[in-house]
């Protein structure tokens, strides 16, 4: 079982509301409220329960959650007051209910607006964005799109609930407005479109009790913030029994630094090391023992990045094969890079120079080894794979590549998205800028080698180097 929460359609989110009212049996009126009872803590944890809020409202549910975590902070002394917009729309059940409480107008100043000139905010405000939720298929319009600019031009702190207003959660957004919230509270499940680039959607999970037994997913969320997750993925760890020793835990080769690039295969052995290889022996011209030096646990094979392969390195008796971190793109490096391809079936761990390789010459990537995986950023993303207009198209392509080629892809990025050769995706909630900087890719590429050393299963491998370096690293 993958430990990540599943990533829903706006249809499969509605079947799992509907799945829970009829299992627990609750009203949707109980479920909004407990699901704004949630929003509530989340929302005031984040900004602090002395702000001032403005809350802004539609005629439907996501509008009724909006008026709910109004009446609670009205409850709670905690300054807010409510704009609400039904346009040519009617109100929802729940949002009319909610309307009709006495005690939704107690302490909460609400203005009943028609036009989007009638929004008006404070410096000091923080709006909670509250118009529509996972329900919008296509751009909004007139009146809609008219408050969202007023929003997203306030210049104000901006959170919105469950998705950003004008969001389009399963299509590319193609300009069409939607809110620049600084921050998402998404309900239960992140949606598909929070992963596209493009869209810098920050968000985080609030788990409002919704039951999603009944829906499928392939694609999955590594969310660091939900005690589950971390439990289950500390669980995808290599099982290093109490007796084991450096032959139980597995043999690495790493491959590169290159004159000028050393640090990057120092970074990666330090990685591999850390992550609990067994062994860690490293592939590196004599230029590199300044760096590796400093590594006195890894093993240092001094030889040119060239054929012929020194006898000494038996390629047949490692475990784990990463080739890349300063390997260097040279006629003698695709060479080497050409004999490898030829001469092992086993998986391969390839980054930085080794993918730049493949892309200058695509024929050679149908000779990876089944079962690799390739560690692109987004540039040698594209330049291996070809250009793509948005977040949805890299993601569609990703997913065939991985299919065609039988190889694991992690596509490195803000939330990294490593797919297998199935065509699952699991998205990384770990990283962050602090890691967009050189050497960050070698240390990954390293952790990911030392941990398929011990388990020989890339997807685990891969899935707790990308989750524990984005947190800072592994130290077995």
């Amino acid at each position: 079982m993958v430990p990540g929460l599943k990533i829903l359609s706006s249809a499969q989110s509605k079947q799992c509301d509907l799945f829970t009212l009829q299992q627990e049996p609750i009203t949707g009126t109980d479920l909004m409220e407990r699901a704004s009872a949630r929003l509530y803590q989340h929302i005031t944890n984040y900004f602090g329960k002395n702000a001032v809020y403005h809350i802004v409202c539609g005629p439907g549910n996501n509008g009724g959650d909006g008026l709910c975590i109004a009446a609670l902070m009205a409850e709670r002394k905690i300054k807010v007051r409510c704009s609400v917009f039904a346009g040519e729309k009617s109100p929802s059940p729940e949002m009319q209910f909610r309307l009709n409480l006495p005690n939704t107008f107690k302490n909460t100043a609400i203005s009943i607006c028609n036009t989007a000139a009638e929004l008006q905010f404070q410096p000091h405000e923080i709006i909670i964005d509250s118009l529509f939720g996972t329900g919008i298929h296509s751009p909004l319009q007139g009146l809609w799109a008219d408050i969202i600019q007023r929003i997203s031009q306030s210049g104000c702190a901006i959170a919105s609930i469950d998705v950003p207003s004008g969001l389009l959660t399963e299509t590319p957004q193609n300009n069409a407005p939607f809110v620049q919230a600084n921050h998402t509270f998404t309900i239960q499940h992140p949606k598909p479109a929070f992963f596209y680039p493009e869209n810098r959607i920050a968000f985080s999970v609030v788990d409002a009790g919704i039951r999603s037994d009944s829906v499928v997913s392939s694609d999955f969320y590594l969310d660091s913030g939900q005690p589950a997750v971390r439990v289950a993925i500390q669980q995808w760890l290599p099982h290093r029994p109490h007796f084991g020793h450096k032959g139980t835990f597995g043999h690495t080769l790493l491959i590169g630094g290159n004159e000028g690039m050393s640090g990057a295969i120092a970074l990666s052995a330090k990685s591999c090391f850390n992550a609990g290889s067994g062994l860690t022996t490293v592939w590196a011209p004599p230029s590199a023992q300044i760096y590796l030096g400093q590594q006195p646990s890894v093993m240092h094979k001094t030889a040119g990045l060239h054929l012929p392969i020194p006898p000494e390195i038996n390629l047949h008796r490692f475990n784990s094969i990463a080739i890349g971190p300063g390997l260097g793109n040279n006629p003698q490096t695709s060479a080497l890079l050409n004999e490898l391809l030829s001469t092992l079936h086993q998986p391969l761990i390839l980054d930085a120079d080794a993918l730049n390789i493949l892309a200058s010459d695509k024929d050679w990537l149908n000779r990876i080894p089944k079962g690799s995986l390739l560690t692109p950023h987004p540039k040698e993303f594209e330049r291996l794979f070809g250009r793509t207009e948005n977040g949805a198209q890299k993601l569609e392509l990703l997913r065939q590549k991985c299919t065609e080629l039988g190889v694991f892809i992690l596509a490195k990025d803000n939330y990294s998205a490593l797919c297998s050769p199935n065509g699952s995706i699991i998205f990384n909630g770990t990283g962050d800028h602090k890691m967009a900087r050189g050497g960050s890719g070698d240390k990954l590429t390293g952790t990911i080698a030392g941990l398929f050393a011990q388990n020989q299963d890339m997807l685990k491998a891969a899935t707790c180097a990308m989750f524990y370096c984005g947190e800072g690293g592994l130290v077995i």
